[in-house]
């Protein structure tokens, strides 16, 4: 049900919108920013350091991909109802796997219990926030997570080469009343 509330939402906005896009003449990127009566969107993705509050790993390089700039966006949707935001960048480091995992466990332990996880992330619990826990432990690659459904903060860490690729997902979901 929310997912087709997000996909009306969109559509209104875009209907009825002020619309302002701005490129970036040294790459392909482009931001969009979408203002209208019942609501904002925003697309933000020439970004060189995503803001999901934690660093960037020492020495990681942000992944490029060949269509585009890079493998990284900020969206950001609101609305009088709800607000969403998603902040997601890639990066690839020399160092192996273990070394990375070992520096986001320490640093996102600000937001919450980590959770190591070797296969999916589920949410579980009561009022307060559901929390994460790790099911069907079935892969090499590892996940960490840290605060709530509503709000959390992941990486997934997996081999590359003779180094590592990883992913930064910051994840703000928040209802209004």
């Amino acid at each position: 049900m929310r997912q087709l509330f997000l996909i009306v939402l969109v559509s209104a906005i875009l209907v009825a919108c002020d619309r302002k896009v701005t490129e970036d003449p040294g790459s392909d990127s482009k931001d969009v920013d979408l203002r209208s009566p019942i609501g904002n969107l925003s697309v933000k993705t020439s970004m060189d350091v995503p803001d999901t509050g934690l660093p960037v790993y020492p020495g990681a390089r942000l992944l490029k991909d060949d269509e585009d700039d890079g493998d990284s966006a900020d969206v950001n949707i609101s609305s009088p109802l709800f607000g969403l935001r998603v902040v997601a960048a890639e990066f690839a480091s020399d160092d192996e796997p273990q070394k990375i995992v070992e520096f986001y466990k320490n640093e996102m332990k600000s937001y919450g219990e980590v959770v190591e996880c070797r296969g999916n992330i589920d949410f579980e619990g009561g009022d307060t926030g559901k929390k994460p826990v790790c099911k069907d432990q079935a892969t090499r690659d590892v996940q960490l997570v840290a605060g709530t459904e509503e709000n959390h903060r992941l990486i997934a860490v997996k081999p590359r080469g003779s180094g590592s690729e990883f992913a930064m997902v910051y994840i703000d979901a928040r209802e209004r009343t």
